[in-house]
């Protein structure tokens, strides 16, 4: 190969050997329109199959297994099916097509359950009539407590007090019947129920006096079957309000008891706490059973500061270990209103030799008489309200509200609904309302149908039973509690 390297380049050309040749041909061809088709088939077929079982067929060796209907089932039907279908009826009278779109508030309405004269002994008429001053349920919802007396005294109080008691009866169509009468030799100015001991009474008087009843016992229109606070405290004047500490404020209160005095507490004590219009308030260690009514510690608001502030009502900061870290509040705060619109932030202290004043600092005030004051449940503020309509919210850590809201109707009296942000207040006689319901967040009313009434509610009071209110005419109205068909929403929750 070498040899031929000069000759790269020539080409050398010859015939084939091979002479057939084959003739080549060219075709093209079109094809048609592509079209795509989708048919749909189900493969699944169904079949229909009954089946019967007779009461021989039951390997059971308990004869009642082989008895249809089973004993004591068309009994049961017969008193259960009635009073399920008039709950059905009345749930679909209650709310009857509830729609979000309509835009329009639908005002609910509370049905009034029952009507009562109360009709005291002695009552008077006049400038000496007595009326309702406060009312409360006890703890179980089927009892309520009246108070009778008179609003004003010219001087010292020389009227008689009462409390009527009033209990649901079953056999009365589940109506609240009158039981008992307690007689008093003063007016009764504030009457108040144990949370959790339903037969837990304590009350007070227009002399200064708290007095505890056990209603177990009937025999109550024997003093001696009472216990009663020593002589003297709250200077002998008005009984302003009182309140029944919940568990762990009454913790604070017995570990105080017992470093104090060295006192060892029964596992049936309780703290009850009174306030009077002379400017104290008085913590009490009580047991009905025992018959222990033991002065822990006595507050004086202002000591020293003539004159002493006229309490008319005060409040606890209400625990709640669920509540998120930010929106906790300390512990030993309370909160007190006065007949001159002032409020003060007070904390709770121990006992000392010396006059113990709790107030801790000054808020800014009514200009009013405050009728009540209440720590919410939901938010960590309080509400306060006053004798000219004013609505105010209050957080613990600035003296200023954060809310003030200016009610268009005349207010007497208040109470929280524990289950929304809402409370509700009585009217004066100048309305044609009894009660109204206001978000306290808010200041909006909560629209609210049936709470009629043409006299001045003297007090209100709210249970899981319903709705009671008193008025001048020595009338108890008992309405049905509306507040779970309340339409809230989640901003109403905040504010």
């Amino acid at each position: 190969m070498s040899s031929l390297s000069g000759y790269d380049t020539e080409a050398v050309g010859f015939d084939s050997i091979t002479s057939e040749k084959k003739a080549g041909t060219e075709i093209s061809t079109q094809t048609n329109e592509f079209k795509e088709y989708g048919f749909g088939c189900q493969t699944v077929t169904s079949k229909d199959v009954g089946c019967s079982a007779e009461p021989e067929d039951l390997n059971a060796e308990d004869d009642v297994l082989k008895e249809y209907p089973p004993p004591g089932l068309n009994a049961f039907l017969r008193k259960v099916v009635p009073s399920m279908m008039e709950q059905l009826d009345q749930n679909e009278k209650d709310m009857p097509y509830n729609s979000s779109d309509s835009d329009e508030e639908e005002a609910v309405t509370a049905k009034i359950l029952q009507e009562i004269n109360v009709d005291g002994q002695g009552l008077g008429a006049g400038d000496h009539r007595s009326s309702i001053l406060g009312v409360t349920w006890s703890s179980t919802g089927n009892t309520l407590a009246v108070s009778i007396g008179q609003k004003q005294h010219e001087t010292w109080c020389e009227q008689q007090g009462q409390i009527k008691v009033y209990t649901m009866k079953n056999f009365e169509g589940s109506k609240l019947t009158h039981t008992l009468d307690i007689m008093e030799k003063n007016c009764v100015t504030v009457v108040k129920y144990h949370p959790a001991v339903s037969a837990l009474l304590a009350y007070g008087t227009a002399s200064g006096e708290v007095v505890l009843s056990n209603l177990v016992n009937t025999s109550l229109n024997s003093f001696a079957d009472r216990l009663y606070s020593p002589s003297g405290c709250h200077g002998s004047r008005r009984v302003s309000a009182l309140h029944w500490a919940d568990a762990s404020l009454a913790n604070t209160f017995l570990m105080m008891q017992i470093n104090g005095k060295g006192k060892r507490r029964g596992a049936a004590d309780q703290m009850l706490i009174s306030s009077g219009c002379d400017g104290t308030i008085n913590v009490w260690q009580v047991n009905a059973n025992l018959k222990i009514f033991e002065n822990v510690v006595c507050y004086n608001l202002n000591a020293g500061r003539k004159p002493a502030p006229d309490i008319t009502c005060f409040d606890f900061n209400k625990r709640y270990c669920l509540r998120r870290f930010d929106e906790k509040l300390p512990d030993d705060i309370f909160v007190v209103g006065c007949k001159s619109g002032q409020l003060y932030l007070c904390k709770i202290k121990g006992t000392g030799d010396e006059v113990v004043d709790p107030v801790h600092e000054e808020l800014e005030g009514h200009g009013t008489c405050v009728l009540g004051v209440e720590f919410s449940c939901h938010k960590p503020v309080f509400v306060s309200m006053s004798m000219d309509s004013e609505l105010r919210l209050y957080s613990v850590n600035q003296p200023c509200p954060l809310k003030i809201f200016c009610l268009d109707v005349a207010i007497s009296c208040m109470a929280l609904l524990g289950t929304t942000p809402c409370a509700v207040v009585g009217l004066t006689a100048d309305e044609k309302e009894a009660l109204r319901v206001y978000n306290v967040f808010s200041g909006k009313q909560v629209m609210v149908d049936g709470f009629m009434g043409h006299q001045e509610v003297t007090c209100v009071a709210v249970s899981q039973s319903g709705i009671v209110a008193g008025n001048m005419d020595n009338k108890l109205r008992v309405w049905e509690l509306p507040a779970l068909r309340f339409k809230l929403s989640s901003e109403d929750y905040y504010f």
